[in-house]
């Protein structure tokens, strides 16, 4: 991992302006994009959100291309060959593997529900200018009935399977088609994703919030305070494990998520060996189960399959290397990414110290929205160098794990062969 620190500040040294200016670039389209979704859901609903994904979009393709930047500067992926692609369509590539890790992690950091509430904060500002100059104008400024389409509704679950559908059909047609074709395909892959993950996390809240307000929840919470009632160390150890528990979750998951995106990312623009493991013997016996059916039913279910799991398959080749790396290296990683965080809130505390109280209105809500834009400014860049250079080391150290396998394999073999001699 120290390797991995020193390649760290090499990368920021060579290419920190322009990570700077790809997350600035990333940053300001986002913002302009859900403006622009708002402003079109004031007039139409439907269609303001089918243009909202296109802002999560602007982000992904900010981290892309700094990855992108980065590549050059890293000695195992940087070595690795590329498949015989053209640039673009590498890019693309990427792009669709990256779509789904990164909308999920979008919307656990809360990050989505950040752009929902922006969306139609911008959507009620242009109601109400629409509803103010109808009024002015002598018009009726009703505001027509629109659907809950960022709910589970008929027009989302349309919306939903229209998009998927076309996108399978670019899969299926892919080489058939023009190369533009592709970037159509990275909007659908967003678009049917993002309320995918929308609706998703609308009905966990929904059974959550159920959940908690069933009678046995209150049984069970009403146990917990006659126990820990009776034996305090009980309740404190109680607390104790629930709140090392959170906060390592909170301290792993990021860290680990990120190192998981960039897996993604990197393994469909490098041909990178997959990991070998043992397939379970449920899995080899489904396996033969399914070659029992017709061929023509083999192969239409094949493509589903295929299709279905092609977005999870590069998730799972990144979490197959992160674990031949070892806990020293993921502990060691998960550091160092925190120690990131730590220069987050020391930047922002030493900004807020340094320029000192200002009055609310003159100042803070002018200036506010640039003096936080500084702080991901620098941050941002480091973090993804940081873990940029950390899957660098862990394709290093499963590169050296699979030819000491290789080796052992080797040397059991030619041990076998001298025996039967």
């Amino acid at each position: 991992m120290i390797a991995a620190g020193k390649r760290t500040v090499r990368l920021l040294g060579a290419y920190g302006p322009l990570l700077v200016a790809c997350y600035l670039a990333g940053m300001l389209l986002h913002h302009v994009l859900i403006q622009f979704a708002g402003f079109v859901g004031a007039w139409v609903a439907e269609l303001g959100v089918v243009l909202l994904p296109l802002a999560v979009l602007a982000r992904l393709v900010a981290l892309v291309a700094m990855l992108v930047i980065l590549r050059d500067g890293l000695s195992n992926v940087g070595a690795l060959p590329e498949p015989g692609k053209r640039p673009i369509r590498r890019f693309t590539d990427a792009l669709l593997a990256g779509i789904l890790p990164f909308v999920a992690f979008y919307a656990a950091r809360g990050y989505l529900a950040d752009d929902v509430t922006s969306y139609f904060h911008r959507r009620l500002e242009v109601r109400a200018d629409i509803v103010f100059t109808s009024t002015v104008d002598g018009g009726d400024a009703t505001e027509p009935p629109s659907p809950e389409v960022l709910g589970v509704s008929f027009t989302t679950i349309a919306i939903i399977v229209v998009a998927y559908c076309l996108r399978w059909l670019w899969g299926r047609y892919q080489d058939r088609l023009p190369g533009g074709f592709a970037l159509a395909a990275v909007y659908l892959e967003t678009l049917w994703i993002y309320l995918s993950v929308t609706v998703v996390s609308r009905q966990l809240e929904s059974l959550a919030a159920w959940v908690d307000s069933r009678q046995a929840m209150v049984w069970l919470s009403d146990l917990r305070a006659s126990l820990t009632g009776w034996l305090a160390p009980l309740g404190a150890t109680w607390d104790t494990v629930v709140l090392v528990i959170g906060e390592a979750a909170k301290v792993t998951i990021a860290p680990l998520a990120w190192l998981a995106i960039v897996g993604v990312i990197y393994g469909r623009s490098v041909q990178l060996a997959t990991p070998q493991i043992t397939v379970p013997t449920r899995a080899a016996h489904l396996e033969r189960r399914f070659k029992l059916l017709p061929a023509q039913v083999q192969s239409r279910l094949g493509d589903l399959w295929r299709d279905f799991a092609s977005r999870f398959t590069p998730i799972w080749k990144a979490v197959l290397h992160m674990r031949t790396a070892g806990p020293a290296f993921i502990g060691a990683y998960v550091l160092a990414f925190t120690a990131v965080l730590f220069l987050e809130g020391a930047l922002r505390v030493g900004i807020f110290r340094a320029l000192g109280p200002h009055d609310i209105n003159s100042f803070w809500l002018l200036a506010d929205s640039m003096i936080l834009l500084a702080i991901p400014l620098i941050i941002e860049p480091i973090r993804m160098a940081l873990v940029a250079s950390s899957y660098d080391e862990l394709i290093g150290i499963s590169a050296k794990a699979g030819s000491s396998d290789d080796d052992s394999t080797a040397s059991e073999s030619s041990r076998a062969s001298s025996g039967t001699t």
